[in-house]
């Protein structure tokens, strides 16, 4: 396990706060999105609104569509790290298809091609009894992920753990993303965390650990899951 603290903390406190990112940290998870039997569903989806495609064309469409979304907000946005809208991409496919979507028709084929997509999606051994062993230590747990609400949602509750947290952020319901400490400021300022007593753990050392040390709070680097580095985590509850 990797443990990093700013310099600006004085680690002479338990810490209370337990912030998880959620997909390979909470859940593993495996995706092809680039494989055509990903996209068989959206193109009957699409099919019976009347728009002809195939499984290669929307791959195509999905990855263009996507990174223009994303360039046009880097030019635009009052974020650093800004989140795009996986509705408004689908909605953009269709046009260039030569039709149209609702933002409910967009969600509904984003869901469906996600779903299709999924190869694993399953929780780390050891998770439940992690969370448990913090919530009987009195910690307060929250999920801070880089994210489409519009899978996202349905993927946690089928996770299982979701009533376990004490608060939930998705980065497309806020417009950026980790590791933007605009993201992290917004959890911080909604649930009044203070970030002596606050932890990042997740995954990816960029988004989860170099917005953890930018923001000033802690990060502990849970590569192969959290719940493989149960012992250690835990031990962040006592006092130094």
């Amino acid at each position: 396990m990797h443990l990093i603290l700013s310099m600006s903390i004085m680690y002479n406190c338990a810490m209370k706060n337990f912030i998880f990112d959620f997909y390979n940290t909470l859940v593993s998870i495996h995706t092809e999105e680039h494989d055509p039997e990903s996209w068989r569903g959206a193109v009957g989806f699409l099919a019976e609104r009347g728009i002809k495609s195939d499984p290669e064309t929307l791959i195509k469409l999905y990855d263009e569509r996507w990174a223009e979304h994303i360039s046009d907000l880097e030019q635009t946005s009052k974020y650093a790290y800004p989140e795009g809208d996986i509705k408004k991409v689908y909605k953009s496919m269709v046009t260039a298809l030569g039709g149209t979507l609702s933002d409910s028709a967009a969600a509904a084929c984003a869901v469906l091609a996600r779903r299709q997509s999924i190869r694993r999606l399953e929780l780390f051994g050891g998770t439940v009894e992690l969370l448990n062993a913090l919530k009987a230590r009195g910690c307060k747990l929250y999920i801070l992920s880089n994210a489409q609400s519009v899978f996202t949602v349905g993927e946690l509750e089928q996770s299982g753990v979701v009533d376990m947290f004490d608060g939930v952020l998705l980065s497309s319901d806020y417009g950026c993303r980790k590791p933007d400490p605009a993201f992290f400021d917004f959890l911080f300022k909604k649930f009044k965390l203070k970030k002596p007593e606050s932890v990042m753990i997740g995954d990816d050392p960029n988004s989860d650990g170099k917005g953890a040390q930018n923001y000033g709070i802690a990060y502990v680097m849970a590569d192969g899951g959290a719940a493989a580095h149960s012992r250690q985590i835990l031990a962040l509850t006592e006092k130094d």
